[in-house]
């Protein structure tokens, strides 16, 4: 028996003998050919091995095979689809009786691999077989499913040291035009077996920046077997950095749950890095994004996101579509603020940093100096697509500074649309709707505003730098727009609308005095730097616009003592006005919810010339011809008993005329005093109108 198991270990000792010594005697130069045939009948490329190949059988079977080069499509640009510097394979035998994988070593050293898509759409990875026929799309035989070809099932999988070293991926679509390059690519792969976690450490050069990344599987049987299996990603890259913790599954598409984070320090930068730049402009910039994830395919959805881009903070559940032409944004946030003044192009407005208002104290600044030729840009709105619902604390829009508001933001193909369902701006409500519209060569904008309780002063001051009315306001508001600046947008301003104030004034300008003293007064403009104002109860109107001009012709303002009604023209782009008022000095007390039709005298007076600078000139003509109106505000005067609206009308009332100017209303109070208790009854024609006025006026 000793004998037998002597000649045995002595048999087995040969034949390992024979295996190991067996390559030498193998020449395996001459399978080249034979190789390269194969691979040509099967995918109708050429292979080429150029250096030589190495073959050991035991105690591991192990193939290296040196410059390789594996031809690309015809109609590809590059010659080779792939190639290589030596590719080594090392297997370990005796697992294989078992059913198991045991592969020590897989290593590529220096591929360099072309992937291209020609303008039919045809990949160079899709290969047409030389002997005609196309490679079989039969599914393997399923292990355990008694198909006697499928050979014995594999148990387990088990990689020593799997790697790339050096290599390079280009890809390029002859559709679009994208090119994609990655190179010095290193990955080290790991998996002790299908049982143990899988490791991948790896990086690689994307456009100029190295991109590291690692990747851990817990079970990589569950996720190779559609099960699921926890995951860690970690990716960093200068323009790009995320982390993921959660679960995976592959069945049949790839489906991620759990928790991620996302910082990109310029979306702008990131997407010109990825091969897709956004239209040059502001805007897009940091983006920090927090939250629950679930993915499945090209859709990521994030629950109880905290996000924070461009400076505007918010928190919300989003969802991103990432498998559309432009991405797809949708859900709903809460917000701290909405700028949009970020992708206007222009830099210096009250939302971005350290800007300053655009006009100052009397109307003038930025506005009075004429509208801004800046380009506005708003291509950088076709980037993405938008459906959102937003709560919003503050809106900034150019000047316009907008309180805690309700908005939903729909954006297709470069059209923003904010339907703005509350609003809160300038101590006062409403609602409203603004398109900011991108999509065309030339921006456009419209805008459509109910708002109630609005405080005027400071509307006005930044929606359009008139910084001349008080007052509580009820406005109505519909506008569109179209132009490359601001400037251009106010020569083409259309639309309507109509406003009302209640308990304010207007600054710089009291209308009583003016009448008083009117040929003192013709030439003045608006009071720089004092006290003067006109005080009403009621003012409003409605009014047109055509090509950046405003039409009113209903203007009405009630006041204790005045009444005023209006019509001209406000040039909008030019910032003049062309305009006639004609106040009246009422011989009534009354004011808020007054008429205005009132006996009184009455003094047209033209406002013309810059908004900020104006020239105020009475038409005497018209106020001399009014005998009528005259001898009215007279018999009032009687009817009163002549003392306290008597000094309303002459300065004693609420409106006060400068101290200077008491002799001349002495001088017209003894006239009309005059012409209310010294005349007989019988000659009211003593009275002349003419001698009235010229006593008021002080002539």
């Amino acid at each position: 028996m000793s004998r037998f198991f002597t000649v045995l270990i002595i048999l087995v000792l040969l034949v390992a003998g024979a295996l190991i010594a067996a390559p030498s005697f193998i020449p395996v130069e001459t399978y080249k050919p034979q190789i390269a045939k194969l691979v040509k009948e099967q995918t109708g490329r050429d292979l080429t091995i150029n250096g030589g190949i190495s073959l050991s059988f035991l105690p591991r079977v192990a193939v290296t095979v040196e410059n390789v080069t594996f031809s690309n499509a015809s109609w590809a640009d590059n010659d080779q689809m792939a190639s290589m510097e030596s590719l080594e394979v090392v297997l370990q035998v005796l697992p294989l009786f078992k059913g198991d994988i045991a592969l020590d070593r897989f290593v590529l050293v220096k591929p360099d691999i072309d992937l291209a898509v020609n303008r039919q759409g045809v990949g160079n990875w899709v290969f047409t077989p030389a002997t005609g026929t196309a490679p079989s799309s039969s599914a393997p035989a399923t292990p355990g499913s008694g198909s006697d070809s499928a050979g014995p099932a594999i148990q387990n999988v088990q990689l020593g040291k799997i790697a790339i070293e050096g290599g390079s991926v280009r890809y390029s679509d002859a559709r679009s035009g994208a090119k994609y390059n990655l190179s010095a690519i290193d990955i080290d792969l790991s998996l002790p077996s299908l049982d143990a976690p899988l490791g991948l450490d790896g990086s690689f050069i994307w456009n100029g920046d190295k991109v590291a990344l690692n990747l851990d599987v817990a079970a990589p049987r569950a996720l190779s077997t559609g099960g699921s299996s926890a995951i860690e990603l970690v990716l960093d890259a200068p323009k790009v950095k995320a982390t993921f913790g959660g679960n995976a599954t592959i069945s049949p598409v790839l489906t991620v749950t759990g928790n991620a984070e996302l910082s990109v320090p310029s979306v702008r930068e990131l997407a010109s890095w990825a091969g897709q730049p956004l239209a040059p402009g502001d805007g897009f910039g940091p983006l920090d994004l927090k939250g629950a994830v679930d993915v499945k395919g090209d859709v990521y959805r994030f629950a109880d996101a905290a996000l924070s881009f461009d400076g505007m903070n918010g928190s919300g559940d989003l969802a991103v579509d990432a498998g559309r032409a432009r991405p797809k944004l949708s859900g709903s946030l809460a917000l701290d603020r909405l700028d949009a003044n970020i992708y206007l192009g222009d830099a210096d407005t009250p939302g971005g940093s350290g800007s300053t208002p655009a006009s100052t104290s009397g109307g003038s600044g930025a506005a009075a100096g004429g509208w801004s030729d800046a380009l506005i840009d708003m291509s950088g709105l076709k980037a993405v697509d938008v459906d959102l619902n937003l709560s919003v604390q503050e809106i900034f829009f150019q000047d316009l500074k907008i309180g805690e508001s309700a908005v939903g933001l729909n954006l297709v193909g470069g059209k923003l649309t904010s339907q703005l369902t509350k609003l809160d701006l300038y101590d006062g409500k409403g609602t409203g709707q603004l398109v900011l519209d991108g999509s065309r060569g030339t921006p456009g904008i419209a805008a459509k505003f109910d708002l109630a309780g609005i405080s005027a002063f400071p509307l006005l001051r930044d929606a359009a730098g008139f910084e001349r009315l008080d007052g509580a306001g009820t406005i109505s508001i519909d506008v569109t727009t179209s132009g490359n600046s601001q400037k251009a947008m106010m020569n083409a301003l259309n639309g309507n609308g109509s406003v009302r104030f209640a308990d304010g004034a207007i600054r710089g300008i009291n209308i009583a005095q003016l009448m008083r003293n009117v040929f003192s007064a013709a030439t003045s403009g608006w009071e720089s730097g004092g006290t003067q104002s006109t005080d009403f109860s009621e003012l409003g109107g409605t009014f047109t616009i055509a090509q950046g001009v405003l039409t009113n012709n209903d203007l009405q303002m009630l006041s204790p003592l005045v009444r005023v009604n209006g019509k001209g023209s406000v040039n909008m782009p030019n910032q003049t006005l062309n305009y006639r008022v004609e106040p009246k000095l009422a011989a009534t007390l009354e004011g808020q919810g007054g008429g205005s039709e009132v006996k009184g005298i009455e003094v047209p007076v033209m406002i013309t010339g810059s908004w900020s600078d104006p020239k105020f000139a009475p038409d005497l003509a018209a106020v001399l011809s009014n005998r009528e109106g005259i001898k009215d505000a007279i018999d009032a005067v009687k009817e009163d008993g002549g003392k306290g609206l008597l000094r309303g009308l002459l300065g004693g009332g609420q409106q006060q005329a400068p101290a200077e100017s008491g002799a001349t209303d002495g001088a017209a109070e003894g006239a009309v005093e005059g012409a209310v208790e010294g005349a007989p009854a019988a000659e009211p024609e003593k009275v002349k109108p003419e001698d009235v006025i010229r006593g008021l006026f002080g002539r």
